[in-house]
């Protein structure tokens, strides 16, 4: 009993991080372990969003009661996280001398951002090589249309269609149970390979920098998006905390949004939120809702133009809150991710290429913290939408 209490998600992380600070040299030996188990999680992400909303949407009205709550709800907060990060940017980077790192030219190896690349990144042209790709968007799009022209269909052929998704559902939710018995393991070889290789000594030299993003962090996720739940399901936010923890740390220890879920989607459906909602808002919520990617990357920009010695106007500022909001729902589906998307801002701000350097020592370290506050927005968002819409069925059945 004893064994089976310690052979939990938050022992395997506090395991990886004993490892990674006390035996650093024998992460190489184990880091497979890790890799087979996000391995195994991304083999289930795009066939379970793809069967989830489809069912979810095609025999009903759901589209448009739960995505545009959703879609309101991811904006708003999104704009906050925006705002908080491009505040403290300025006020952290304020007495930063100009120079201060020796940053090394980057090499770009993709092209700029362009109008055809947001294009690519929106509208799924291939179904099959966007599940090659991983682009959980263009799934979730696709779902979307299927559920759309489904309901012109026959009865009884819409009805098949709805079962053998929903029965493929529980298929894919039954394998996520047998995978998630190797979490432990999973994330304590993922934690210490990830730690032990980490580049500390480059990311603290810029102390006010890491300061800068805790203190946004804690300001959105644990002020702004707790008050936000409590005002809105009149609920304590440290009941989702509890029922939520194996997701979020998993998110910590991975650092990847759409790896994680598969686990917020049964832990919020264990919660009471219901199917529904959570196969929609959650994969919407994997590829748009990026609350610690604005924040990260607005005080990351400020940062930047401080250490080029380039004095950002009102107007320049302004367009930071609104270049972050898009920019980091845009990151993961772009070809090189966060490199081109960052050299995009880079030209736009007038900030020189070289300051990509910058981009790529911080962003390891702040990858994983940063993916956590992510998914801690999707299950808020999520968890108020099915509160908002139980409370509106009940008013209508009055």
């Amino acid at each position: 009993m004893l064994l089976r209490r310690f052979y939990s998600v938050p022992s395997g992380l506090l395991i990886g991080i004993i490892l990674a600070v006390l035996f650093p040299a024998g992460a190489p030996a184990i880091a497979w372990l890790g890799q087979i188990f996000i391995a195994l999680l991304k083999l289930l992400i795009l066939p379970l969003i793809l069967v989830s909303i489809y069912a979810a949407l095609a025999d009903g009205n759901e589209l448009r009661r739960i995505g545009g709550r959703t879609f309101i709800y991811y904006v708003g907060t999104s704009a906050v996280a925006a705002t908080i990060g491009t505040l403290l940017g300025l006020i952290f980077s304020h007495n930063l001398p100009a120079g201060l790192l020796h940053l090394e030219q980057v090499t770009i190896t993709e092209t700029a951002f362009s109008l055809e690349r947001l294009i690519d990144y929106f509208v799924p042209s291939n179904l099959f090589a966007s599940l090659a790709a991983g682009n959980v968007l263009h799934i979730v799009v696709i779902a979307i249309i299927a559920a759309l022209a489904s309901r012109r269909l026959a009865a009884n052929h819409r009805a098949i269609l709805i079962g053998g998704a929903q029965a493929f559902d529980a298929l894919l939710m039954q394998t996520l149970n047998s995978v998630l018995k190797i979490a432990p393991i999973g994330i304590a070889a993922l934690v210490y390979s990830s730690l032990a290789t980490m580049d500390w000594f480059g990311i603290f030299q810029l102390q006010a920098f890491v300061w800068a993003v805790g203190l946004g962090v804690l300001l959105h996720a644990l002020f702004f998006m707790s008050l936000l739940y409590w005002l809105r399901t009149r609920h304590s936010p440290w009941q989702l905390v509890i029922a939520c923890r194996e997701p979020l740390l998993t998110a910590l220890s991975t650092a990847s949004s759409s790896a994680t879920y598969p686990i917020s989607k049964r832990a919020l459906e264990a919660f009471g939120v219901r199917e529904q909602v959570t196969s929609l808002t959650l994969p919407l919520g994997a590829t748009l809702n990026m609350h610690g990617s604005a924040i990260y990357q607005s005080i990351l920009l400020i940062f930047m133009a401080q250490l080029a010695g380039i004095e950002l106007s009102l107007l320049q500022t302004l367009f930071i809150v609104l270049l972050t909001m898009a920019s980091s729902a845009g990151t993961a589906g772009i070809p090189s991710g966060g490199i081109a998307m960052m050299a995009f801002m880079l030209t736009l701000l007038g900030l020189p290429p070289t300051y990509l350097a910058l981009y790529l020592i911080v962003d390891r370290f702040f990858d994983y913290p940063i993916t956590a506050i992510n998914v801690w927005g999707d299950l808020v968002v999520a968890t108020i939408v099915d509160r908002e819409l139980n409370t509106a069925d009940k008013l209508t059945s009055i």
